[in-house]
């Protein structure tokens, strides 16, 4: 069939239309999704944040159930009954010892920046190599924060904490209502599911919900372990608000990796401004002896033999989630990779049928670069067919 002049370009012309219209299509798609994932990106952590709890919670429920023949409905209510009274028992114990260590602590932060910024000066004039530390310091106008208006910061601070009970009481509701009757959410998980694909889904939610207990168990343990040790240690050495550095030890432990570092920076900044390098230097000492205490007992005997993640793994999803979604994404980093390697190691891979990777394979890769893979890799020398007349002499 022969196209007439000027159909071919009529064509290529619809074509690109088709073209562009799709792409601008495809950009307000994407658009509004990434629009609508900002707006309910709180919500969706929030939530997450619920599920993990569950899940977390879920093994202990069903403990009271098999062993205790307690029903399901009221061992859910008692463990969150039992959380809310060790949680209003922490608070009444805590908060006034933090209350007045909280405004010692302010009261003397002042003085503490000016010993601060003067160990800099010294330090410059001893070595001048360091003498850019000491220059171009901010100034802080303490008189702002405590001379303004008083009243509207109190307003703004209690505004805060009631958001936050209230926050919290709806999150443990959440949970109570999750923990009492989780059937038919899981019933619709399953049914979303073919058949054939059902087992692996019901395996892969069996191991996230009992990695993420035992994790959620560790990681409570471990960080009261960290904070009450800490705040005995600093006691011991001489620290006039152990009890407050103790709390922030045992909030900041849970973050992978940065969490000593940043529960212990604040008694030894503490103690470098007010040139206490002595104080500062046993601080250290009671974050390493406490980090041994707790990699050598608690995480091997609760976590580690359950969950397994690579150090630079648990790095990247700090940078990555901590981008994302601030401290509440560092804070469930760990969580989050439970839930992404159960998924990529029971879905995917079992799923789409991949085979192992052999270990030849693997050494290869990471020998790479030393000259081994080489003799491998060299295919073998074919040979060159000699001409017709060589092949009839």
């Amino acid at each position: 069939m022969q196209r007439r002049p000027g159909e071919f370009f009529t064509l290529e012309a619809r074509a690109l239309q088709r073209v562009l219209f799709n792409a601008i299509l495809l950009v307000f798609g994407l658009l509004l999704v990434i629009e609508f994932a900002g707006a309910v990106l709180t919500p969706l952590v929030f939530i997450l944040l619920a599920v993990v709890l569950v899940m977390g919670l879920n093994p202990l429920v069903a403990r009271l159930e098999a062993r205790f023949r307690v029903p399901r409905r009221l061992g859910a209510l008692l463990l969150v009954l039992g959380l809310l009274a060790l949680f209003g028992g922490l608070v009444a114990v805590l908060v006034p010892l933090l209350m007045a260590q909280g405004t010692r602590f302010a009261e003397s932060l002042p003085t503490l920046i000016e010993g601060f910024e003067e160990s800099l000066r010294t330090l410059g004039q001893r070595y001048p190599v360091l003498a850019p530390l000491g220059q171009g310091l901010p100034e802080v106008n303490f008189s702002r924060f405590l001379d303004g208006d008083m009243v509207g910061r109190l307003y703004a601070i209690a505004s805060s904490v009631v958001g936050l009970l209230a926050l919290t009481l709806v999150l443990l509701t959440l949970v109570l209502f999750l923990l009492m009757n989780p059937d038919p959410l899981v019933k619709g998980v399953l049914s979303g599911v073919p058949p054939h694909s059902r087992p692996v889904v019901e395996r892969t939610m069996v191991r996230i919900g009992s990695q993420l207990g035992m994790w959620l168990i560790s990681t409570m343990i471990s960080s009261a372990v960290v904070g009450l040790l800490v705040g005995i240690g600093l006691a011991l050495v001489g620290y006039k608000n152990a009890v407050l550095f103790g709390v922030v030890a045992a909030v900041t432990n849970p973050i992978p990796f940065l969490g000593p570092w940043l529960g212990i920076s604040l008694p030894v900044l503490v103690a470098g401004a007010e040139g206490a390098w002595s104080l500062a230097f046993w601080a250290i000492v009671v974050l390493v002896v406490v980090q041994q205490i707790d990699a050598s007992i608690t995480n091997p005997l609760i976590l580690g033999r359950t969950v397994h993640l690579h150090p630079a793994s648990l790095l990247m999803g700090v940078l990555i989630f901590g981008s994302v979604k601030g401290i509440m994404g560092v804070f469930l980093t760990v969580p989050l990779l439970i839930i992404i390697k159960a998924l990529y190691e029971e879905v995917y891979l079992e799923l789409f049928k991949r085979p192992e990777v052999p270990e030849e394979s693997v050494n290869n890769i990471v020998s790479a670069g030393q000259g081994e893979e080489t003799d491998k890799a060299e295919p073998a020398p074919k040979e060159t067919p000699l001409p017709l007349k060589a092949q009839e002499k």
